[in-house]
């Protein structure tokens, strides 16, 4: 029996040849300018759609750009620099609320995504009363996605402390300074090997439904309806490096390591893994997820509550992209 990894390469080899054939034929690639942050396994989808040729598959010369945060690649496209992004989160929100309008147009994270980690002698989510947790910012997905797990368990009583960085909160709990921290891998392998504990990972985040968009596409809504045949091909490409996620893990693990130059197996191994609990095949936006998004920052005193409860939540998010895929098939032949 031919492994089935092989007869991916082989798929992929034959793909390869034939579009070079169609490219020789004088096919016209549309460029297309993404950015992306952080170089993670939240950014296995580009990287796969990268380097299998899922981009060139789907008539897009890609030039993918990393950005340190989400605010800068907002920015980004509204001035045009770039004209999608990879990206989910409050930034979307903001843009929005302050008259922007780059929106989701895709969806691969429902749910929060980013593990707590506690101290070794924690062993239930109710010990964290009267104590203390590390996340990268006040506001940021690490800080809401702390809050929606304490409440969710109805833990009160726990002062949230701002450390300024992933690694930074990996510092924090490994050094004691606080009790439990934010922390996505590779950084995550690092503390479970020194005994530290994941109470809660992307599974049971997974579980516990607790909804919110932290990742996906992201384009300027006029630019999107501008090119709507453009955004489905790219989201296309994005769907089939889902689907070689699932099949090829050797590939998937090799092509992360090649873009975050992280060689250690077990952190590898660890992205695999955070990958496959974390990413939805269903792209579209939960509108859920958006309101619970808003109503956090809201909360937090972050954006103007007034404002936000005045604002449509079709204004941060539009599926017809992806709904327009499902109703040609797309999605259910690729899954078959």
């Amino acid at each position: 029996m031919i492994h089935r990894s092989l007869i991916s390469c082989l798929a992929l080899a034959l793909s390869t040849v034939l579009h070079g054939q169609s490219l020789q034929a004088g096919e016209k690639l549309d460029k297309v300018r993404f950015t992306y942050a952080p170089l993670s396994a939240s950014g296995f989808l580009w990287f796969i759609a990268k380097d299998a040729g899922y981009f060139e598959k789907n008539r897009l010369d890609v030039d993918m750009y990393f950005e340190g945060a989400s605010p800068i690649m907002v920015q980004s496209i509204l001035a045009g620099d770039n004209q999608l992004a990879g990206m989910g989160g409050p930034a979307v929100v903001t843009n929005v609320l302050k008259g922007g309008d780059v929106i989701q147009i895709a969806a691969i994270t429902h749910t929060f995504t980013t593990p707590m980690y506690v101290q070794p002698s924690i062993t239930d989510l109710q010990q964290l009363r009267g104590k203390k947790i590390g996340v990268s910012r006040l506001g940021a997905v690490s800080h809401l996605t702390a809050d929606s797990i304490l409440r969710r368990a109805r833990v009160g009583d726990v002062t949230i402390i701002q450390t300024g960085g992933i690694p930074e909160s990996m510092a924090a709990v490994m050094s004691g300074n606080v009790d439990g921290a934010m922390v996505n891998p590779p950084n995550s392998i690092i503390l479970r090997e020194k005994g530290f504990r994941e109470i809660v990972g992307p599974k049971q985040l997974k579980e516990m439904n607790l909804r919110f968009v932290e990742n996906g596409l992201v384009a300027k809504r006029s630019y999107a309806e501008k090119n709507p045949d453009m955004v489905k091909r790219f989201i296309k490409a994005l769907a089939e490096g889902m689907k070689r996620l699932h099949d090829d893990k050797e590939f998937a693990i090799k092509t992360l390591g090649k873009y975050t130059r992280v060689t250690d197996n077990k952190m590898l191994e660890e992205s695999y893994r955070f990958g496959i609990d974390s990413f939805f095949k269903d792209f579209k936006t939960p509108p859920d997820g958006i309101q619970l998004m808003v109503d956090q920052l809201a909360s937090a005193r972050m954006i103007d509550a007034s404002l936000a409860q005045k604002t449509p939540l079709t204004a941060y998010y539009e599926n017809r992209y992806v709904e327009e895929l499902e109703r040609e098939g797309f999605f259910k032949k690729l899954w078959q």
